[in-house]
């Protein structure tokens, strides 16, 4: 179908459901599965007014009842005629209404059904449950919006893919599960309903609410509702180090893509670094610039965006004053300086000739992978691996400058950075 035809069934299923809507309002209580409708199935009709009459206030998995039957409709069509449990079919998230509907179910309880039961699946209505709200998420984005929405690189690399659902459930694992408020005490905790949704910005709960939203309102709605943070699901203030390291090791997860050897090494670099403006599209040394290249990696090309992405940035995510090198040696320079600040003293006086110097070592405007750096020689790929080394020995808890020392004699020319 395409999206033209996505977007005329979902307009004239909104106004239906509209008309619904209003007619409920007159009625009362009657359900909505009294009044007659012919583009709903008699299964949707069930599961929407028994969402409502049992996921109330905080448990509420749809802002309302017409979200609530296109993305009915959406994951009906994905599993027409399906009365599979604990998979990502309407009878299972009914199944799990009707559990949360049991007279005497405990708070928490319905809760946790009451997420289940929505639009994600939770880790019940799922065969991907190490992925909660994922397979559900896919469906929707996919039925909704084709899996596509605008890259901010403009026509560069075209638009941002998903793939088929099994593919952007994989790429989905780079995004922070959902969250809300546990009713029993008053933290957050995994799970899913469309109020914390709305307002939890870079998480996968923000992405399913306006993947919601797009069953309805089209491509409006597709804009915010893709893997890539956008809009409401980008939000203001700075990058946050925890998203771009889980999104990072999903985007450059093989031994030829990978640009750091673990999540920790990573968090240590990114707080290293200057964080810049989310999803920054311009030539600068921050994790805003590497921030928007990794999702270039995770949805566009892996190959071509994971060195950009790296403790370098090659050449793309720094200065470009001095040419493709200066941006490496920026780099490398501010790391160095932060992750071993007497050896940068003792080497560079002043540190005004860093990046002069720099531009001598081999592969100064190189692209950068953990594999190409463990090859050692004077290469500025072994110092910069080092550096890595160095500010994850100094992020662990009551770490003294001393235990950066061994890292710190390769990242100034050391053993193994030697020819």
């Amino acid at each position: 179908m395409s999206r033209e035809s996505l977007r005329l069934h979902r307009t004239l299923g909104a106004a239906l459901l509209g008309m619904i809507s209003v007619v409920n309002g007159v009625l009362g209580c009657q359900g909505i599965a009294d009044i007659p409708e012919v583009s709903f199935s008699p299964l949707c009709k069930e599961y929407c007014d028994t969402e409502f009459r049992v996921c109330t206030n905080l448990f509420g998995q749809y802002q309302d009842v017409p979200t609530c039957m296109q993305v009915c409709d959406i994951l009906e069509k994905n599993a027409p005629n399906s009365s599979a449990d604990f998979s990502n079919t309407v009878q299972c998230r009914l199944n799990r209404l009707n559990e949360a509907d049991i007279t005497g179910a405990a708070t928490v309880d319905r809760q946790a059904l009451c997420a289940a039961a929505g639009p994600g699946g939770g880790t019940q209505c799922t065969q991907a449950s190490d992925s909660p709200d994922c397979e559900g998420y896919c469906t929707l984005y996919n039925g909704a919006c084709n899996g596509s929405s605008k890259n901010p690189f403009g026509t560069v690399f075209g638009n941002d893919e998903s793939g088929d659902v099994n593919a952007c459930i994989e790429k989905c694992r780079a995004i922070q599960p959902a969250t809300h408020l546990s009713v029993s005490g008053g933290q957050e905790t995994p799970g899913y309903d469309w109020q914390s949704g709305r307002k939890s910005v870079d998480t996968l709960g923000c992405r399913l609410y306006y993947a919601s939203r797009a069953a309805v309102e089209g491509e409006a709605g597709c804009e915010t509702a893709g893997l890539r943070p956008s809009g409401p699901c980008l939000g203001s203030g700075d990058p946050i180090c925890a998203n771009f390291c889980k999104a990072l090791l999903v985007a450059c997860p093989t031994e030829d893509l990978k640009v750091y050897e673990n999540e920790g090494q990573c968090n240590a670099v990114c707080n290293a670094t200057e964080l810049g403006t989310k999803q920054d599209t311009q030539t600068v040394n921050t994790i805003g610039c590497r921030n928007a290249h990794e999702f270039n990696a995770l949805l566009i090309d892996a190959k071509g965006h994971c060195p950009h992405v790296s403790p370098l940035g090659a050449g793309v995510c720094g200065s470009s004053d001095a040419g493709v090198a200066g941006g490496n040696c920026e780099a490398y320079c501010s790391l160095a300086e932060v992750a071993c600040p007497v050896g940068y003293a003792s080497n560079f006086p002043g540190g005004s000739d860093c990046i002069e110097r720099c531009l001598m070592f081999g592969k100064a405007d190189g692209d950068y992978s953990v594999k190409l750096a463990k090859a050692g020689r004077d290469t500025l790929q072994c110092r910069t691996l080092y550096v890595t080394r160095a500010l994850e020995a100094l992020a662990k808890p009551g770490a003294t400058p001393a235990d950066a020392d061994t890292a710190c004699k390769a990242v100034f020319g050391g053993d193994p950075c030697v020819d």
